[in-house]
């Protein structure tokens, strides 16, 4: 039982931080998913054609992409491109690029 107690002390403060963390994904990547989704959507039904087609270009590779290569190609990929982004900012990025998608 103090062996259960010493863990809650050292593991709590982790998971709460994680918790907020994931808050915060959620207050970002949700409205911006949407907002992405609705401007795919809008160019596709009403776009030219070229818009039209980069537009389910877009659908067919980020619904074809798992999330976690997607979120690895950010995070790993662009800095040997010479993008830096924070973690926090390529998670977001990965989340609305995904969710706009579908």
């Amino acid at each position: 039982m103090d062996n259960l107690l010493f863990i809650q002390k050292d593991i709590l403060p982790a998971l709460l931080e994680g918790l907020i963390v994931s808050i915060k994904l959620i207050i970002w990547s949700i409205p911006l998913g949407l907002v992405t989704g609705g401007l795919i959507a809008v160019g596709r039904v009403y776009g030219n054609k070229s818009i039209s087609f980069f537009c389910r270009l877009y659908v067919i590779f980020f619904k074809g992409t798992p999330l976690l290569i997607l979120l690895f190609m950010l995070y790993f990929g662009l800095p040997s491109m010479g993008i830096s982004l924070s973690p926090f900012a390529a998670s977001v990025l990965g989340f609305v690029l995904c969710n706009g998608a579908y």
